[in-house]
């Protein structure tokens, strides 16, 4: 049983042979301030009032009940902390801007590897791959519910998200949050911004500009590459096979024109820009996640506060 813990992947998915449930946390993806000497994330819509503390107490009672939910039902079932490597997607959504990052990590590999040394040593996952194939649906059952009916959300898009209002997820999110319809169409709504946020960042005509004055800058540098992606695609594709040292001078020369070029600048400003339009258009849905997850708080508290490991 693999349940994906981290809020780059807070959304509840299925997979043929495997479990991967991923409880959907209090801030999401990209949009946390990052905690220490990490890179600056950018704001986006969601965390308007919740910060990374706030989310992560929202987290790990999540995972607690979860667990008990879980071991209630006769599965076994470890909390994962909310402490997944950051992706270069998740900390630099348009450029690299930090030259400490860069020096580090490059483009991230390093942080991929981990992740993936993370997933295998994953006790759930073990656990879950040692079950017979009736307890394996089982288990399914229980974490979510029998079926993507009873409770359903609309996307600033228009699509419709479902999923079952039975189960261990939807149990641990109504006891922590209430209302689970509520929180369930506020959630999925704000997660759904940051996507849209970045989508219209980089669709804007002066971020293109931006990326052309970066270009020119990289081409003199010695590096043709017609946009930041292209750059993070090749240092991290298998086929390409980077050395990490030339992982780390390819990033450290994306920085430098980020700057001299004026991108790093303008993709803050446009990111802040199209935020804000965006909290005015959804309002109501991020005012709403706010207001449930302000209440959450006590309850969170009283879930970890009495927990006994047995």
């Amino acid at each position: 049983m693999s349940f994906v813990p981290s809020r780059a992947r807070a959304r509840s998915a299925l997979t043929a042979g495997a479990l991967v449930l991923a409880v959907a946390s209090a801030a999401p993806a990209g949009c946390s301030p990052a905690a220490g000497n990490g890179p600056r994330v950018p704001h986006g819509v969601g965390p308007t009032r919740t910060g990374t503390e706030t989310a992560r107490l929202l987290h790990d009672a999540e995972q607690w009940l979860l667990r008990t939910c879980m071991r209630r039902a006769g599965f076994d079932y470890h909390p994962v902390p909310d402490d997944d490597p950051p992706s270069v997607e998740r900390a630099f959504p348009y450029v690299l801007t930090e030259q400490a990052w860069a020096g580090a990590h490059g483009y991230g590999s390093d942080l991929e590897r981990r992740r993936r040394d993370l997933a295998v040593r994953d006790p759930n996952r073990g656990y879950f791959a040692s079950l017979p194939a009736e307890r394996k649906a089982l288990a399914l059952l229980a974490a979510n519910g029998p079926g993507p009916d009873g409770v359903r959300a609309t996307l600033p898009t228009g699509g419709v998200v479902r999923r079952s209002d039975r189960g261990c997820v939807s149990g641990a999110w109504r006891e922590l949050y209430g209302d689970l319809r509520a929180w369930f169409q506020a959630s999925t709504t704000v997660h759904a911004l940051d996507a849209i946020r970045r989508g219209r960042v980089l669709a804007d005509p002066r971020y293109a500009d931006g990326v052309r004055a970066w270009a020119r800058c990289m081409r003199e540098s010695g590096h043709r590459y017609p946009d930041p992606s292209r750059t993070r695609a090749a240092a991290l594709s298998p086929a390409t096979a980077m050395s990490p040292g030339s992982e780390r001078a390819l990033a450290r020369a994306e920085v430098r024109c980020a700057e001299r070029s004026g991108l790093s600048a303008t993709a803050r400003r446009l990111d802040e820009l199209h935020a804000a339009a965006l909290r005015a258009e959804h309002h109501r849905a991020v005012a709403e996640k706010d207001r449930l997850e302000a209440a959450a708080l006590p309850r969170a508290r009283a879930v970890l506060g009495g927990r006994t490991e047995h």
